[in-house]
This record gives C-alpha cells, structure tokens and sequence, in this order.
C-alpha cells in the first residue's frame, strides 16, 4: 500500500462524495448493470506461466500486466525494499538493451513501460498501440527475462530511493503512517515499508537482487493479462514465443515473523516539539482480502469512515465538533491479515477529544444497527462505482489480475454487486463486533509529546520516541 497524504485523503474524500451524489442519481441504473465483459481467454503454458487475454476493442491500444505473487512481504528480515529495487531496475538495462535505449525504444511508438512492487505482488505493465504490439511485448519479456542489475545503474537508483525515503522522514503524516505499521505488525513484512529504509536499501547488495530475481521471477509464480484491440489466438502463438523459453523453477515461499498481540490501549506518542498539528493512526488487524466476510466489512467500514462526507467519522469529528479537515479508515486488502486504521490530523488542543470521538464511533457501530438510509446510500455507491474500474485495457488487466491473484474465484466480477447488495444491518453489526475492538488496539500519535503525555496515560500505556528516531 503506497503511502497516502492528508492531502489525498481530503482529495478522495471529495471524489468518493461526488461518486455517491451521481451513484443515487438517475444515473444509477446505467452504471448498475451487471459487468459483462468479453470473452476472457485463460492458457497455462508448458512452464506454468498463466496467460490471459481478453479482447477489448473500444480503442485501438493494448495492454500488457505481467504480475509475479512475490511483493515486499518476500523481502528478508533486514533487507526490506529488496523486492522494489529489483522490479525498479528492471528498466534500467538489459542483456541486449540499456536504459537509454529501453527508454528510447518505448517513447518511439508512443508507448509506456513500467515496473514495481506492493506488499503481495510485483508487476511490470506496458501499453502500446496494437500496430505496436510485438514492441511491447519484446520489450516487456526482456525486462522479465534478462535484467542485467549493473552497478552503476543499482547505485544511481539506490540514493533515489534514499533520498525520498530521507523526503518522506519529514513528513508527519508519513512518519504517523510508518510508525504505525511497524507498532502493528512488529517484525512481520506488513510493518516495514515497501520502499525500505535508509539503512536496509543501503546494505542490499547486486546478489541479493540477482538472487530475488532468479528465485522469484519464475514462470510458475506469474501471470500475464493481455488486453486491447488484439486477436487472442495471435497473442498467445506471440507471448509462447517470447515467454516459452523461461525456465520454471520451484521456490520456497518464506516463514513470516508473527505480529504481536494487541491487548488494551498501547499508544506510540512520537515527539516533534514544534508542530502544531497532531497526526493520528488508530487501528489494529483487519481481514484478509479472501476472507468471506469481505463484503459486508467493505459496506461497514464506507459507513464508518470510508465513504467521504456521508461517513459517520466525517459527520461526528469534522461537521458536528470541528476537529478535523479530514478522517478516514480502511481495511487492507492483502493476502494475509492486513490492519484497519483511522487516520486524521487535528489541532493539539484537540488531540484527545479527537481520539475519544473516533473510538466512540467505532464502538457505536458495534452496538447499533446502521440505518436502512445509510446502508441503501453505500450500496448505490458501488454498484456505480465498481463498473467504472472497467473502463480501459488497463483497468481490466488489473482487476482481472486481482481475482487471480487473491484466488477471489470465477464469478467474483460478475457476482460483485449481488454480493453487495446482499448485505443486511445485521451482517454488518456482526462483522464490526468480530472484527473491530475499540478496547485492544494500537495508536500512533505525531505532535509535542509534552503535552499530550499526560492526558494519552489517562487512555493507555504510552511509549514515546523521538521523530528523528
């Protein structure tokens, strides 16, 4: 999960309003109708590479994601950031090609080539015009297939990356957000940062990225989605060509460190004398994205504080006590148990009244039905929402990939909506008493620790560290 600023949150809070202003309009019915995709073309080649096309022909552009299951929570214990660096240098040269020329090649037929890493999954996309289409694909497959991670190339990229960590270091909000998962998750690879830190990118040596390349990057662990204005069978006689030679290759998928338990209120009070601002997290475990309690938990947390200005965390700490611009919270959506975590920012002063009125909501919604108004608003929401994911070659290719990558099952696109609109109060009291717990759960607060010491003691225990730390 990539790092989101107030600013974003404030940013999206508006998109997800005017969304739900258009989704309980008369436009509703247009959006609502079930997805109907083309026909979705599913081949595993002779090495366990899965291939996936789907002809998509609104625009005369394809669409290429190739997506390894080995993300950052595959980094070693003190070499977090591996698994982006490997994927970042991807672009950056080649046994044929060096960066120039990749990025040379790519720029000429009007193209995009990229690469990266999240916490479950690393992924290397390219689009291209049709006519273009054996460009992408050559050049995507020799991205994938023969990196060369040179020295100088990993070097310049490595104090890149650096320097925005260094960047993100000053920045409250992200610190908030960093302190956060580690005090979550503890030495489990859902507490470090993708990107790393200063000291993990800096020790990872040029071995132990040809060494996660070599292990990972494996057919049998990756999928490829083919999108556009494309003839399937054409496609797959191209990708057997470009990708059959890759050699399978079994792989031991890592023992992970287990988080710690979670028992009362344990607050992580981080010292910046000279703000004027707090910044908030407040949260705990979450879900893991196959649970079967998805969707009644997406429904619930839209109705706590992920549904913009019609949530009850913007009405009851923005518009009714004035604590806030901007709260929100949200379930991740990982492989394994992800957190659920409250984020806002409050003036000092307001800092406790601001906590005590987020965790009042959320025991509110454990211990009170939600109304059949704000339960009908959410669903409109996404049943307009959700076809708007499906808009582009792009767009398909990803959600596609999330189905497999998350073994989510066949008819979970089609049956989306009619899981949504399944959800009842009494699905949602359920999932809010089992799977949020205003009395054991985790706060990291970001502001003068001098004040605020003693008031944070009267909700918990309290541990204080510098923002330099």
């Amino acid at each position: 999960m990539k790092k989101k600023s107030l600013n974003t949150v404030l940013l999206n809070t508006v998109i997800i309003t005017f969304l739900l202003i258009l989704t309980s309009s008369n436009f509703t019915n247009a959006f609502a109708q079930e997805i109907r995709l083309p026909q979705i073309k599913k081949e595993t080649l002779d090495n366990g590479l899965k291939v996936i096309v789907i002809e998509h022909q609104e625009l005369p552009v394809v669409a290429f994601r190739l997506v390894l299951k080995s993300g950052s929570v595959f980094d070693p214990q003190g070499k977090a950031g591996l698994a982006n660096l490997t994927a970042e240098l991807l672009r950056k040269g080649t046994k044929t090609r060096n960066a120039t020329q990749i990025a040379e090649e790519i720029d000429f037929v009007g193209g995009t080539l990229g690469a990266g890493a999240d916490r479950d999954a690393t992924f290397a996309t390219c689009r291209v015009l049709n006519k273009y289409l054996d460009t992408g694909l050559d050049l995507l497959a020799d991205i994938i297939l023969n990196p060369t991670f040179k020295d100088d190339e990993m070097e310049r990229l490595r104090k890149q990356i650096i320097a925005g960590i260094l960047q993100q270091k000053d920045n409250p909000e992200s610190v908030a957000e960093e302190n956060f998962r580690k005090f979550v998750f503890g030495e489990h690879p859902y507490g470090q940062p993708q990107e790393g830190t200063e000291e993990s990118v800096s020790g990872i040596a040029r071995e132990e990225i040809v060494d996660f390349h070599k292990t990972y990057y494996v057919p049998n662990n990756a999928i490829l989605a083919v999108v556009g204005d494309i003839k399937t069978d054409d496609v797959l006689e191209k990708v057997k060509s470009k990708f059959g030679s890759w050699r399978r290759k079994e792989f031991v998928t890592p023992d992970f460190a287990q988080p710690p338990q979670i028992k009362g209120h344990q607050i992580l009070l981080v010292d910046k004398p000279d703000l004027t601002q707090s910044y908030i997290n407040i949260g705990h475990f979450g879900i893991e994205r196959k649970s079967p309690d998805y969707f009644p938990v997406r429904v619930m947390n839209y109705i706590l504080g992920g549904g913009g200005f019609a949530s009850r965390l913007m009405d009851e700490v923005r518009a009714k006590r004035g604590l806030t611009y901007g709260i929100h919270c949200n379930f991740d959506s990982y492989r394994m148990k992800g957190a659920f975590a409250v984020t806002t920012f409050t003036r000092v002063d307001s800092t406790l009244g601001a906590i005590q009125a987020t965790l009042d909501q959320i025991q509110r919604i454990r211990t009170e039905k939600v109304s059949e108004k704000e339960l009908s608003e959410t669903k409109s929401f996404y049943n307009g929402y959700f076809p708007l994911q499906f808009e582009t070659p792009e767009q398909i290719a990803t959600q596609i990939l999330n189905v497999e990558i998350y073994d989510l099952g066949e008819d979970y696109i089609k049956n989306f909506r009619k899981n949504i609109n399944a959800v009842t109060a009494d699905d949602i009291l359920r999932v809010a008493q089992k799977y949020l717990d205003p009395d054991n759960i985790k706060l990291v607060v970001v502001s003068k620790a001098e004040e605020l010491k003693t008031g944070l003691e009267l909700m918990g225990n309290v541990e204080i560290t510098s923002f330099l730390k």
